[in-house]
């Protein structure tokens, strides 16, 4: 999934604990060798190789990762969308070259862009690709899914206080030793020094993810860029945000939070509340100023 795994545990067996984190790392190998779209030999890889028009059984992993995916793809009419792989691959040629796509590229990619081309049948556990050409991106979902499967195996081993985060994405349950959770220190949109690190909340047994541009951008002809992809334009998302989404589940906060990025603010606070997710989001209006936006049921940051 092209990105380091972090992973705390607290247990009074030293051995228990090294058994579940071997065994984590294990799965974590395991589901990138089924969703990544940057080795021919994943599942992923695979199955969009196959002949289009051919049910393809898929396993487990993949089977649920899709389905969250088109439940969330048909939720926002497509604002969050996993087939979006041919336009993924055009904007990461472009943030290495600083060159844009052709209005022809763009074109041609959006055409073999849109989620009703994905078909999985519950029934039988497989998946279609309905034309020749779609190629799957699980980036905004994947890392969230594989965090969530992580926690379910040291649950499995007996862990029930640990942390792992793997970039953007964070899942924890229980909380370190004398403490009431686990302390997030969050910077969505930190414009200024005195900015960074001054949100700070206790989350326990749940995810938190945070998206946006103040890391992941390109500037291209004095425009600039985020790494999120808007399928209306084809290309990164010009409009300055940032999101931090809290969730039972990563792979939802995974997601959520790019959609959140997506969506015009008031409609990406509406969409939040009706997944039981909770919403910061910060963004720079039309007048250039910083606006915040947050569900009325997100953490107050601590006071120092």
């Amino acid at each position: 999934m092209g990105m380091i795994y972090r992973l705390i545990i607290y247990h009074e067996s030293q051995e228990l604990a090294d058994n579940a984190a071997s065994a984590l790392f294990n799965r974590i190998d395991e589901l990138n060798s089924v969703m990544s779209d940057y080795t021919d030999e994943s599942e992923l890889s695979h199955f969009m190789n196959s002949p289009a028009g051919t049910p393809v059984p898929l396993s487990d992993d993949l089977f649920e990762v899709l389905s969250l995916a088109q439940k969330l793809a048909k939720d926002s009419n497509g604002a969050f969308d996993a087939t979006i792989g041919n336009l993924t691959q055009l904007w990461r040629k472009t943030r290495k070259t600083g060159i844009l796509p052709t209005k022809e590229e763009l074109l041609h990619a959006q055409s073999l862009s849109g989620w009703e081309h994905l078909t999985l049948d519950v029934k039988h556990q497989t998946g279609t690709l309905n034309c020749s050409g779609i190629r799957l991106d699980l980036g905004g979902i994947g890392k969230g899914f594989a965090a969530d499967k992580a926690i379910e195996l040291l649950r499995q081993h007996g862990v029930e206080n640990a942390f792992i985060a793997a970039s953007g994405d964070i899942r924890v349950i229980g909380a370190p030793p004398g403490e009431p959770g686990w302390k997030i220190q969050i910077e969505t949109f930190s414009q200024s020094p005195e900015e960074v690190g001054n949100y700070i909340i206790y989350l326990t047994d749940a995810a938190i993810s945070t998206s946006g541009d103040v890391n992941q951008f390109v500037e291209i002809e004095g425009k600039r860029y985020s790494h999120i992809i808007d399928i209306e334009t084809g290309l990164g998302l010009t409009r300055r945000s940032g999101a931090t989404v809290i969730h039972s589940q990563a792979a939802y906060s995974d997601a959520l939070a790019t959609l959140a990025c997506i969506l015009e603010p008031e409609e990406a606070i509406q969409f939040l509340k009706k997944h039981d997710a909770k919403l910061r989001l910060i963004y720079i209006d039309s007048d250039n100023k910083k606006q915040i936006l947050t569900t009325s049921n997100f953490p107050v940051a601590l006071s120092d």
